[in-house]
């Protein structure tokens, strides 16, 4: 796999996932970062490349950081995932962390109740 056309290809694919996800059609996407519809339909194409000034351009359009367009979608779905099962992992452990609080609560009512019941 030649790197060149493999990174152009991956830069065509989030440069059009981005412009959809922001409901924004070539047009206005071009017009924004202000290059043409040609340069926009070429680009999500893989059919031209992309200079760094107007990476960013187009990056700043579509309200992202410029990495985001280097990122394969393999990888962006196995972050997604990961970061899915770190956010259930946290909420099973802030439940559980609250549970055990109200249980250590608990005990050390319970236990000092008792002291003071038996005065000792």
């Amino acid at each position: 796999m030649e790197t060149k056309p493999y990174i152009r290809s991956v830069i065509a694919k989030n440069v059009k996932k981005y412009r959809k996800l922001n409901n924004l059609t070539q047009e206005a996407l071009a017009e924004s970062a202000g290059v043409s519809n040609t340069y926009i339909a070429n680009i999500e194409c893989g059919q031209t490349w992309i200079s760094d000034k107007t990476l960013e351009k187009i990056a700043s359009a579509l309200r992202i950081d410029e990495y985001l367009l280097f990122i394969p979608e393999e990888a962006d779905s196995t972050n997604l995932k990961a970061v899915e099962k770190r956010k259930k992992l946290i909420e099973y452990l802030s439940r559980r962390q609250n549970e055990l609080n109200n249980y250590v609560k608990t005990f050390f009512s319970d236990t000092f109740e008792y002291i003071v019941q038996k005065k000792w």
